[in-house]
């Protein structure tokens, strides 16, 4: 099974390397770096997982639930006058008050759908309810939302971005330029250490030659391989810079319906307000 393997991800090389034999000027490649990026990906799919998906797969869930109590926050924010505020959501303003009542009463249907129809008609207890959710879930998730988007990096965010469209021309030139876009001193220190010195690289377009050194590369690269670690380590930093996306477009959601403060720096194209 291993040999098959090997010969799978060396087919996939060589496809690389063809497809970056083919660009010239700004985008030349050499043909070696798509297929020494393919075979970090190869080597740590299912071995290297990112640790945030979990914590936005849930703050995601939740807010997805809330949207649709989203415009009585925005009446709120049209009654709030800010000038009132003298600690969190208590307002001289009783407009903005019943407003956010409003809101809190929404999300307790959306997320506690079973306390609010036992309340019934009963305002106290309908009351204690929005007041719970208020306390217990909304606002722990907004301060959750606002910890994840902290740090949001739009440069980045714009970098991953501009690699997409090489995933339409080939999986290895698109994985060389997210490395290159997401670790770019990871992604050196991996191809210092699985390929020779960039003067004994083969010609471009000797793709018999490019084919070979791959091939020899192969075995480097798996688990336990003197390359394993530093493949390791630049397959990690892009699952960890890839949040930046997710980033943006939730700290894009926060500010555009005012659950924080701050100026939209970068919205990906297509991007539901």
């Amino acid at each position: 099974q291993g040999s098959w393997v090997r010969r799978r991800q060396a087919l996939a090389m060589a496809a690389a390397a063809r497809a970056a034999a083919r660009y010239s000027g700004r985008y030349a490649v050499h043909p070696l770096l798509p297929g020494a990026a393919q075979l970090a990906v190869d080597a740590c799919t299912g071995r290297v997982a990112p640790s945030w998906t979990a914590n936005a797969q849930d703050l995601l869930s939740k807010w997805e639930k809330l949207t649709m109590c989203m415009p009585q926050y925005a009446e709120f924010l049209k009654k709030c006058n800010r000038k009132d505020l003298k600690r969190p959501h208590v307002f001289m303003n009783e407009a903005a008050q019943a407003k956010l009542g409003e809101f809190y009463l929404c999300c307790a249907f959306m997320l506690r759908r079973e306390a609010v129809e036992a309340a019934g008609q009963d305002a106290t207890q309908l009351l204690k309810v929005a007041h719970e959710v208020a306390n217990e879930d909304v606002e722990p998730l907004f301060q959750s939302c606002r910890d994840f988007v902290s740090g949001y990096d739009a440069a980045l965010h714009k970098r991953l971005d501009n690699t997409t469209i090489w995933r339409e021309v080939d999986d290895g030139l698109f994985w060389h330029h997210s490395f290159e876009a997401a670790a770019p001193e990871a992604y050196a220190a991996y191809q210092a250490v699985l390929l020779p010195p960039q003067a004994e690289w083969p010609a471009n377009d000797d793709v018999a030659a490019v084919d070979a050194l791959i091939s020899s590369c192969s075995r480097d690269v798996e688990e336990g391989g003197v390359a394993w670690p530093v493949a390791k380590e630049v397959y990690q930093a892009f699952l960890e810079a890839s949040a930046t996306p997710v980033k943006g477009n939730l700290r894009n959601a926060l500010i555009d319906h005012g659950i924080i403060s701050g100026s939209i720096v970068y919205r990906t194209e297509g991007q539901q307000r």
